[in-house]
């Protein structure tokens, strides 16, 4: 090889080199934006009377949630506490609770810098936001039973949280031993062992679990693989219940009357245990 054709050679190394540690530095200045994916795209949802709102105030900003009470708080028996996957405005989501039977809520919040909550979102804040919307639904709601339920990325969310807390019973929506194995599929280059700082390692958080458990699975998952949740449930400390919802994939299984049965008999056949301080 000439010199000329061994400096072009080291040239354009050194520009591959170059593109991929600005990629790499890229990926680790926006994660949480990228793992929540916080981006102000969604659609304005108008929801009815029968909820009321919620907010606390963070740094930039308000975190913003939604407590869905058809009948009246008095009226409250039971109250899904709803931790939403990536990307998702719980203002739509909260569009599937006609399904809820009488005595059922639903409470809410948007994580960080998504929807219409601001704010940097992380895997820290995301935790702190939930028992602080927690201990408040506890306050204001104090004769309902609380049920939390996680879906994909907010599997880790709900984890941690009743990790902390005392709930009548936890369920959760397509979830992952660890955001790290999720991502590393999707970016396989990537020393994400290294960059991410988001690794939601429900793997460890779940041995703090007591509460009673529920898994729900997708039919056909291309986004968080059998694999994942095979391996999370294999780890599970106590007893627990695995269903697969029909005709379910990883993005429609929220909107399925089917998963929303089988939240609401398992939430009925729960126990209330004894309350502890949060």
């Amino acid at each position: 090889m000439s010199s000329k054709a061994a400096r072009i050679a080291l040239s354009a190394s050194a520009a591959a080199l170059g593109s991929i540690a600005t990629y790499w530095a890229l990926l680790a200045a926006r994660q949480g934006h990228i793992l929540f994916d916080a981006r102000k795209q969604h659609p304005v949802v108008h929801l009815s009377d029968d909820f009321s709102t919620y907010s606390h105030t963070v740094p930039g900003g308000m975190v913003r949630g939604y407590v869905y009470h058809p009948h009246g708080e008095e009226a409250l028996r039971d109250l899904f506490i709803y931790f939403a996957g990536r990307g998702e405005d719980v203002r739509a989501t909260a569009q599937a609770l006609h399904w809820l039977p009488e005595g059922f809520g639903f409470a809410a919040i948007n994580y960080r810098g998504v929807a219409d909550s601001q704010g940097h979102p992380s895997e820290i804040a995301s935790v702190q936001d939930a028992c602080q919307f927690a201990n408040h639904l506890r306050r204001a709601l104090p004769n309902a039973r609380l049920h939390v339920v996680g879906r994909s990325l907010g599997t880790g969310v709900a984890i941690q949280l009743v990790a902390r807390q005392d709930f009548s019973s936890l369920q959760l929506v397509t979830p992952y031993d660890s955001m790290l194995e999720v991502a590393k599929r999707r970016f396989p280059l990537v020393p994400l062992s290294l960059l991410l700082r988001h690794q939601f390692n429900s793997l460890a958080h779940c041995r703090e679990v007591a509460a009673k458990t529920q898994v729900l699975l997708a039919e056909s998952d291309d986004v968080v693989l059998p694999e994942r949740s095979e391996k999370l449930i294999a780890a599970w400390p106590t007893p627990i219940s695995v269903q697969t919802i029909p005709g379910s994939n990883h993005h429609s299984i929220m909107g399925l009357e089917a998963t929303w049965l089988h939240l609401i008999d398992f939430a009925l056949t729960t126990i209330l245990p004894e309350p502890k301080a949060a």
